[in-house]
């Protein structure tokens, strides 16, 4: 029997997120057929920005499905839920995600894991999530026929953009006055920064800066390298940082194309927060840093000698 898994694809301002790519590569590990599900007022173009991810595509179309609130789309994603039954309903864990999520669990009287940072079928969908900090992993099973879960932002290597999966409209079984909540207004936060989870380049400081003034070397090798700027838990404690820079534990999980580690140990605590980057380059005076151990490169030298010189190098 094909197991049929979705994903609901996330979205804003008629563009779809880039997160969608990484939901397809978990619900493509669990299953035979992946599904994308997209609610959304009439005229958009999301589901054909998310067929190249996925076998197929269900669209809902209706004018209150946008924007997003969670009774109206529960509404639509519950009803095809029952009609198709699928194995497994994937959401990011985000705020999407942990809106919805309990919403759909709940109406389905299904399961649900939060925060999953790998997920594999064993007579059921079986998640595995980081507990008490981080500090250890635990493995959990839904035992209901329909399985609901959000992701981990960063914790599914996204996969690659292929032939397009049909899209199928279906009609939308929806009560727009049965909705206990309506959307008011969307206020924006002033943007700063790339978002850290997002950013191909991160370059992260760590206690064996000094100081916080120390930590401007940081900022200029992000920016030569057109990356954003990360830190550990440390260096946020002692104010040098903002929490939202934190990596690690208590902080966010990043999955860069490349990832600088400066004047970091390697505590697991953070390291847990960036272990999957496709390429780490550590640095650090002392050779025997446990950073050194998940590092693709390491240079074991005083990083206030080894990052002017290429920062030099970048420039020339």
């Amino acid at each position: 029997m094909s197991r049929s898994i979705w994903f609901v694809a996330e979205h804003q301002d008629g563009q779809l997120h880039r997160g969608a790519a990484e939901l397809a590569a978990a619900a493509r590990a669990v299953g035979d057929e992946t599904v994308a599900v997209v609610c959304s007022a009439p005229g958009g173009t999301v589901a054909q920005q998310v067929a190249p991810f996925a076998d197929r595509v269900l669209l809902v179309e209706d004018p209150s499905l946008e924007p997003y609130t969670a009774g109206i789309w529960a509404q639509a994603v519950v009803a095809l839920a029952k009609e198709h039954a699928p194995a497994a309903i994937l959401l990011p864990h985000a705020p999407l995600g942990r809106d919805l999520g309990p919403v759909l669990a709940a109406r389905l009287e299904a399961g649900l894991m939060t925060d999953c940072i790998a997920l594999e079928w064993d007579e059921g969908l079986v998640g595995k999530r980081s507990v008490l900090r981080r500090k250890l992993v635990a493995r959990e099973r839904v035992t209901t026929s329909i399985a609901v879960a959000t992701c981990q932002r960063a914790a599914f290597s996204a996969v690659a953009a292929g032939e397009p999966g049909t899209v199928e409209t279906v009609e939308p079984s929806i009560d727009a006055e049965a909705a206990r909540t309506r959307f008011v207004a969307m206020e924006r936060a002033e943007m700063g920064e790339e978002n850290i989870t997002e950013a191909d380049v991160v370059v992260a400081g760590g206690r064996g800066l000094g100081d916080a003034e120390k930590f401007g070397v940081v900022q200029d090798l992000a920016a030569a390298l057109g990356g954003v700027m990360g830190a550990s838990r440390p260096v946020v404690d002692q104010g040098w940082v903002a929490h939202d820079r934190q990596i690690g534990s208590s902080g966010i999980t990043v999955r860069p194309k490349l990832y600088f580690a400066l004047g970091i140990s390697g505590a697991v605590q953070h390291v847990v927060g960036m272990r999957e980057s496709d390429v780490i380059v550590a640095i650090n005076k002392d050779p025997q840093a446990p950073i050194f151990e998940y590092a693709h490169y390491g240079i074991a030298d005083d990083l206030f000698k080894v990052v002017p010189a290429l920062l030099a190098e970048l420039e020339s």
